[in-house]
């Protein structure tokens, strides 16, 4: 579990934050999610792509067009990431 939610979570701390991504179901009963407004947020950006030195670029190939396929952008946000094409 990532530490600022786990602080949070124990009463450890009053607040902290996190990227939506780091509070699973395992939390969301626990803690209490504010949006920060789009005029202050961050957005980050997870690029995906196989490596020219792959040991295993076809089932790497075939992982990136899981991910990038609709039931792989269901799984992703499932846990709060941001889509493709939502």
């Amino acid at each position: 579990m990532k530490s600022v939610v786990n602080k949070v979570q124990l009463g450890e701390v009053d607040a902290g934050f996190v990227y939506v991504t780091d509070v699973t179901t395992a939390v969301t009963s626990k803690v209490k999610m504010i949006t920060i407004p789009d005029n202050f947020n961050v957005i980050a950006q997870y690029p995906i792509a196989v490596t020219k030195s792959s040991a295993h670029a076809s089932d790497a190939q075939a992982f990136v067009q899981y991910v990038l396929s609709s039931p792989g952008q269901d799984v992703l946000q499932q846990y709060h990431f941001i889509v493709l094409n939502p």
